[in-house]
């Protein structure tokens, strides 16, 4: 059976060793940009490894195409996530001590004396700053030289594949890419939807019309054709890439490449022996095929890089900010002490977001484990929401959790894998009220109306669980000035 059903069999001990020693080795967009998102030595080793290999290493013009096109705004993202650190670690020293001077601590009999402890904070915090200061700095700015790139056109040099010359050309790459969409054959179904915004649907290359759709379809047939017109016999293809128009998955267990690209690279190719590895799994495997000494630090490094970076398109989806180690205070247990208010556990949180969609019509499906939060389905519409709890109302509008997901969340409909999306911010009951009855809405419109200036997706709900209701203050939408409605 298994030489008619190859695809759904993994390499035998000697087939690897084959394709780690003679192998044609292929990256694709997000590994070389990943290059600007990991830590400097996850970085080094990484590309330490490719150096091994840089013999038999090599991509697709498609590759090569989208790396060009996306750089730059890595580069821009991950400037952002450090900045966006420096400020929230500037301002938190003085929300802590406005919070403690409101309390009077030291007036209360409890024989606390809070200034020891805000001059031992301020200390640790001077060198928090100083630390992300450095971090910021050391960052690679879109007008600066770019070492990365430098390090890849040497090692990339005459070994990325041609493009196409013509219109015509291209549309040869794509034919009957709108049919293998409707049916489901690998890769690129999954952006099918790509095209749902008209300004990010097309790009122009030397004179030749794009469409991003196609853009993993285009890079799989000029890697079959590769490795036909090289009578190349085994591929290994390194793709950070996660979604199911790559991978075979089986209870939520990923298995191996979809069985139907190996059929058809063997199939079109002539290729005999072809397997896919995530980032991860090809360094750990470099250390064990080629020698290489990619650091088990590292290694985290690059899946929490990957992890955090599902689309395909090169933008920042979250950042690593803050660190696990770093509690905020809004998480901190004794936070407690001067913060203290009506906050509820955020599953049960979510659970009465999702009773208030329901009352609103549509398919509501939950995704407790991913993002989205829901998806909200009514026709061909896929409309996401994600619920983030702020404990302090005015820190909604610098929060890190929210920022990332607002960023994430205009990728998501850039991309196209959702149609809409709506940030949900929950806040507590006591800062509902106060908001409502000093009338601050007008307050909150301006600054909403910043934010999604900023981060633009189609919405921000601000409210708050009520006696298990979730109850709306403001609904601010992005997409019309003027469109916004308070409860």
């Amino acid at each position: 059976m298994k030489n008619i059903f190859h695809g759904y069999y993994p390499p035998t001990t000697e087939q690897y060793e084959c394709l780690w020693n003679e192998g044609l080795i292929v990256v694709d967009t997000n590994v070389l940009l990943n290059l600007y998102r990991l830590p400097t030595t996850a970085r080094d080793e990484l590309i330490s490894v490719l150096e091994l290999i840089k013999d038999r290493l090599w991509i697709p013009h498609q590759v090569a195409l989208e790396f060009q096109r996306n750089r730059l705004t890595v580069i821009s993202s991950e400037r952002k996530v450090t900045e966006d650190a420096l400020t929230f670690a500037c301002d938190l020293l003085n929300n802590i001590k406005k919070k403690v001077d409101t309390l009077q601590i030291d007036k209360r009999g409890l024989g606390i004396e809070s200034q020891p402890l805000l001059t031992q904070l301020e200390t640790s915090n001077d060198q928090l700053v100083k630390a992300i200061k450095a971090a910021h700095e050391a960052q690679l700015d879109i007008s600066s030289v770019d070492p990365v790139r430098d390090i890849l056109d040497l090692l990339l040099e005459n070994r990325v594949g041609a493009g196409p010359t013509s219109q015509a050309d291209l549309e040869v790459l794509t034919a009957g890419g709108e049919d293998r969409f409707k049916d489901k054959i690998p890769p690129g179904f999954a952006d099918a939807d790509k095209e749902k915004n008209p300004h990010e649907a097309t790009f122009i290359f030397d004179n030749i019309k794009y469409q991003r759709k196609f853009g993993d379809l285009i890079l799989w047939r000029q890697l079959i054709q590769h490795a036909k017109n090289t009578n190349t016999k085994a591929v290994l293809l390194v793709t950070a890439d996660r979604k199911d128009d790559w991978w075979w998955r089986e209870h939520n267990k990923t298995i191996g490449p979809h069985t139907e690209l190996v059929r058809e690279i063997q199939r079109e190719g002539g290729v005999d022996l072809f397997w896919m590895y995530s980032s991860v799994q090809f360094v750990e495997h470099a250390n064990k095929y080629v020698s290489a000494s990619v650091s088990t630090e590292s290694v985290a490094e690059i899946e929490h890089v990957t992890l955090s970076n599902r689309a395909t398109s090169g933008y920042t989806l979250e950042s690593s900010w803050p660190p696990s180690s770093f509690i905020a205070p809004e998480e901190h247990d004794l936070s407690e002490l001067f913060l203290r208010d009506h906050i509820i556990n955020i599953s049960s949180a979510e659970s009465c977001v999702e009773r208030w969609l329901e009352c609103r019509g549509g398919l509501v499906e939950a995704n407790h484990r991913g993002f989205p939060d829901f998806v909200v389905r009514s026709g061909d519409n896929v409309h996401g929401y994600e619920v983030k709890q702020i404990r302090q109302f005015d820190r909604m509008f610098f929060s890190q959790g929210v920022i990332n997901s607002l960023l994430r969340g205009h990728l998501e409909t850039l991309e196209g894998r959702l149609s809409d999306f709506t940030q949900i911010i929950i806040i507590t009951e006591r800062d509902f009220f106060d908001t409502f009855h000093k009338q601050r809405t007008s307050e909150l419109h301006q600054r909403l109306v910043r934010l999604l200036r900023k981060y633009p997706v189609n919405s921000i709900i601000v409210g708050a669980v009520i006696n298990g209701v979730f109850e709306v203050l403001a609904h601010q939408s992005g997409l019309v000035d003027d469109e916004n409605v308070f409860y």
